[in-house]
């Protein structure tokens, strides 16, 4: 694998039902039976969608078959690669796209969420620190949805690469732009340089956050990537942590 991460993306619609469909016997046992538990059609294509995108992205970076790799769960049931310890993944998926963020090794976090989500009622002091809710009613009301989802993603993407989801205090987070346009992670107002961020709008309909934290990634670009067995119109785009949100 490549030194650095790597970002792949699929979109979500019932017009590829059949090209889901017919990867079915790729996955697991375990896999097929959660597939089965779920009864919305919408739910169960995306959840279908997001768990061959990320056989597809590991057979990408180490090249296997993809219905041979085996996950095992962490403490707080993150999952993780049973017999290649050097690759790190980590989904997403959101209102028609899925996305699978593949590192060698390290901690690694993706979030992506749709423009359009309405946040106000995620407005509190659970959810921001104190200087970030300030700064977020400061802001004139039109732009207080991005501002919110800005943060809000970065969180996201730096609670799932420790692991801990939502069970991270993200009342003691922050993020702040650094000389080099790039977010910084602020915790208790002390600064956490360990960590490499990306912030970025991905089209007119999503926006996302990539965390990561290894000796290995320096803050360089990631390139979006497809795969040939799904469906994916936007690859070829770079990300650049100190890119505009």
């Amino acid at each position: 694998m490549p030194a650095g991460p790597r970002l792949f993306l699929a979109e979500v619609d019932a017009a590829y039902d059949a090209v889901y469909e017919a990867q079915l016997g790729l996955l697991d046992e375990d896999e097929r039976a959660r597939l089965a538990r779920l009864r919305l059609v919408p739910v169960r294509r995306e959840a279908l969608a997001a768990r061959l995108l990320l056989r597809h992205a590991l057979s990408a970076c180490q090249p296997r078959p993809p219905q041979d790799w085996r996950y095992l769960r962490g403490v707080y049931g993150r999952p993780r690669v049973a017999d290649a310890p050097e690759l790190s993944f980590s989904l997403s998926h959101c209102a028609g796209l899925v996305g699978c963020l593949v590192a060698p090794g390290g901690r690694v976090g993706l979030d992506l969420e749709p423009c359009a989500r309405a946040t106000e009622e995620l407005w509190n002091a659970r959810t921001l620190a104190p200087q970030e809710l300030d700064e977020l009613l400061a802001q004139a009301p039109e732009r207080r949805d991005a501002a919110f989802l800005r943060s809000w993603t970065l969180k996201e993407a730096y609670a799932k690469a420790g692991g801990r989801g939502l069970r991270l205090p993200f009342d003691r987070i922050a993020f702040a732009r650094a000389g080099d346009g790039a977010p910084r992670l602020q915790r208790d107002r002390a600064e956490a340089p360990a960590w490499r961020f990306w912030s970025f709008r991905l089209d007119a309909a999503h926006v996302g956050a990539i965390a990561l934290r290894s000796r290995r990634v320096a803050a360089q670009a990631i390139a979006i990537e497809t795969v040939p067995a799904l469906p994916y119109r936007g690859a070829g785009r770079v990300l650049r942590p100190a890119d505009p949100f």
